[in-house]
């Protein structure tokens, strides 16, 4: 036998496909030149890739069934994963080879295909997570996705001239930010937006707290965006290399892409489509507007328009009440006592060898059980001291919705603790995550409610040196130091808090012998730090201290894996909630009980008055479980009832006599204006004007607010019966971060004499 006509040997796969590549290779010679040798390499990688993940998926059993000891082949999953991988394997390595034409031909129309395969491949990933029902979808909402993905897709087209390079592009971004979104949801209980952009270094650095798992619908999301991948490498046609054809290409996606950013962001055609950025959680709204135009409409948001009615003659309209040129003046006293509710304050304010002194009033009738050195000093004048701390993800799980059955109280001192103490629930506007908010609410007075969706206020909104309680007291003659025991970086703080009127800054990199809960330092390291600086401060100054503190003990990753340094000693009861992230917490909240007790008892007979103001930034992310079990299913319950997850505790305490005082509902823009209220600190007109808001509407956040006739409204609400209101504080507001040398600052910056 010659040996053209010997037989290769074998007839197993191996061979039927080198043979079918041959004779492909054969047929196609005149019209394809001859695969690279780097090609090859490529083709052989590429069909590694999904036998590897396939490997992964047979060795975590969670992906195919539900309990890890269910036999790999009893679960019809596996099935389907493997004949994807040994589908995508074969489309790897078998080298396609079309004709000129027909190349050119699949080559355009995959690229007309692939958004639509790109798109199907996400909501299959996300649709039995969110209960995404495709025909049930906003079909203006669809429609413009799908321009976003042309859109998107030819952009690439026009920048690299591949059809290849463009598909895939566009598909391996859409599944990075799909899955990224998932973890994000699965973190901090919120989904990305577009200001995430600018908080990816913050994100960063927190994110190696966490632990990354696939779930069933990411792998099958990889798959699909591997096959995608995989079939479009194969093309070889459709470049665009005529300069002129790329031109007009570029003419007319700038038309397109010039209409639609008109229509969705200089028009009011969303609203008008009952389509908006606010909300409570964006996976809310992924049932009617899917996650990828969800996501989008957070980036038509990001801007912030002008309130109705904002001109400068009308911010100086509204301050004026609140604003007294004349302390003597009895006509203009009156009207602002009024305004404000502060009939019963009768303090004075003096300079006294450059040091403000402020006299204690009539107030302190409710308790006697400061101590007489601290009461003294306050009726000789002396300003007291201010400690404030906002504790990371610091929440009272008892009393949120049904609230949790606890072996014992994981806040046994803040429930205990009455005398000379003036405690509530305050609402927030984030859950999960994005700390600044909170703290940016509670320095400025300002609220998120009226800023885009998911933005952190300290990156985009803190615009050159901008008023707050740092400034006001620091003009007041008090040392301004803040204190946060991680990266300085994040969120800007490193740049913002000098902006806003902190002379001292420490980080995490200034404690040096830190104790550490799990992966981060512990709340009582940061209580004796508050301690040591305190006392420098007060060998070295007369000044009265402001010190600001963001704790970190108890941010996020509750995890059964990290319990460094942790006590589980209390159990959660409660068999429905998730029991690991829930039994982590509250043994956390416990170290925070723990050392507020501690600061309380050492301040309690220093002679210098102080007072110590603690508060949680937001809710921790407990788990879908946890809250459905709280408080209910998203689906089906009401916005109001949706609050339960933006509530959290405060209190605050001084070693001199105050009022005790039980606040129902209030939020954080209004806290510091409580507190100068009921304990005679000096206030500026805006912060008068707060306080007289209050009264009005009691709670107001960034997902609604209540008024004083005991109802919950949105922030959008036209038909409330305070929407003037809202509307007026949205114009201050407005002056008070976009004003620039037109910001009021006899308004926002200057105390007001009483």
């Amino acid at each position: 036998m010659s040996a053209q006509a010997e037989p290769r040997g074998g007839s197993g796969v191996w061979d039927f496909l080198r043979n079918l590549s041959e004779k492909q290779k054969g047929s196609s010679s005149e019209q394809m030149p001859e695969e690279h040798p780097c090609m090859r390499i490529g083709r052989y990688a590429a069909a590694v890739l999904p036998a590897a993940l396939l490997l992964y998926y047979c060795t975590h059993a969670a992906l195919y069934a539900g309990e890890h000891h269910t036999f790999i082949l009893a679960s019809g999953r596996t099935y389907v994963v493997s004949l994807i991988c040994f589908l995508l394997i074969v489309l790897a390595l078998v080298p396609v080879r079309l004709s000129e034409h027909a190349n050119r031909i699949t080559s355009w129309g995959w690229f007309l295909l692939a958004p639509f395969a790109v798109y199907f491949s996400l909501l299959y990933m996300n649709a039995s997570k969110y209960s995404i029902k495709f025909f049930e979808l906003n079909r203006i909402a669809l429609v413009l996705t799908f321009v976003f993905l042309f859109l998107f897709e030819t952009a690439v087209l026009i920048l690299t001239g591949s059809i290849r390079f463009a598909v895939v592009t566009m598909a391996v971004l859409i599944a990075a930010l799909g899955i990224a979104n998932s973890f994000v949801i699965a973190f901090r209980g919120m989904a990305l937006s577009a200001a995430d952009l600018f908080s990816l270094g913050a994100a960063a650095s927190v994110a190696s707290e966490y632990t990354y798992e696939l779930d069933w619908y990411m792998y099958m999301e990889l798959l699909c965006t591997l096959a995608i991948c995989m079939f479009s490498l194969k093309l070889h046609g459709g470049r665009i290399l005529h300069p002129a054809v790329r031109a007009a290409v570029l003419v007319l996606w700038c038309g397109v892409a010039g209409s639609f950013y008109y229509l969705c962001c200089r028009t009011d055609f969303l609203e008008q489509h009952d389509i908006r950025s606010q909300g409570f959680t964006h996976q809310l709204r992924y049932k009617n507007y899917d996650m990828i135009f969800t996501t989008l409409t957070t980036c038509f948001y990001l801007s912030v328009e002008k309130p109705e009615g904002y001109s400068l003659d009308k911010v100086k309209e509204i301050a004026a009440p609140y604003l007294i040129e004349d302390a003597g003046d009895d006509t203009n006293a009156a009207a602002a006592d009024t305004d404000v509710r502060q009939a019963s304050s009768e303090n004075t304010t003096s300079q006294t060898d450059g040091k403000n002194k402020t006299a204690s009033g009539g107030k302190s009738t409710a308790s006697t059980s400061g101590n007489a050195a601290a009461n003294a000093a306050i009726a000789a004048g002396e300003t007291p001291n201010l400690i404030v701390i906002m504790n990371e993800s610091f929440a009272d799980y008892t009393s949120i919705g049904k609230g949790l059955d606890l072996s014992e109280d994981c806040m046994p001192f803040i429930h205990s603790l009455t005398e000379n103490t003036i405690k509530g629930t305050a609402y927030v506007s984030i859950f999960g995550g994005n700390t600044p908010n909170s703290e940016y609410e509670f320095l400025t007075g300002n609220t998120m409610g009226f800023l885009p969706a998911s933005s952190v206020g300290f990156n985009l909104f803190v615009r050159g040196n901008l008023p707050s309680i740092a400034s006001e007291l620091k003009s007041q003659g008090y040392e301004t130091l803040a204190m946060h025991p991680y990266r300085g970086t994040n969120y800007r703080r490193n740049l913002v808090y000098p902006q806003i009127g902190f002379d001292t800054f420490y980080t995490r990199d200034d404690f040096t012998q830190a104790k550490y809960i799990r992966s981060y330092i512990s709340d009582d390291t940061l209580a004796q730090r508050i301690i040591t600086e305190f006392n420098k401060h007060e060998e070295s100054t007369d000044m009265p201290l402001f010190s600001y503190n963001v704790t970190i003990q108890n941010h996020g990753g509750y995890f059964a894996s990290n319990t460094r340094n942790l006590d589980l000693d209390i159990t959660v009861e409660d068999p429905e909630v998730d029991q690991t992230k829930t039994t982590l917490y509250v043994n956390l909240i416990r170290e925070s009980d723990q050392m507020l007790q501690n600061l309380v008892n050492y301040f309690e007979d220093k002679e210098a008055p102080t007072v110590i103001v603690m508060f949680g930034d937001h809710q921790a992310n407990l788990g879908d479980d946890t809250y459905e079990y709280l408080v209910g299913n998203e689906d089906e319950i009401s916005r109001e009832e949706r609050m339960e997850k933006y509530k959290v505790p405060f209190v605050i305490w001084a070693n001199y006599d105050i009022p005790e005082e039980t606040i129902e509902r209030t939020s954080l823009n209004y806290l510091y204006s409580i507190l100068a209220d009921r304990l005679d600190f000096p206030m500026t007109g805006y912060q008068k004007y707060l306080l007289a808001l209050s009264e009005k509407i009691p709670a107001l956040c960034a997902q609604g607010y209540w008024g004083d006739d005991g109802n919950y409204y949105e922030l959008e609400d036209e038909s409330s019966p305070y929407h003037d209101l809202i509307n007026e504080y949205n114009i201050l507001e407005y002056n008070d971060i976009f004003g620039g040398k037109d910001r009021d600052l006899e308004f926002f910056a200057d105390v007001q004499p009483d």
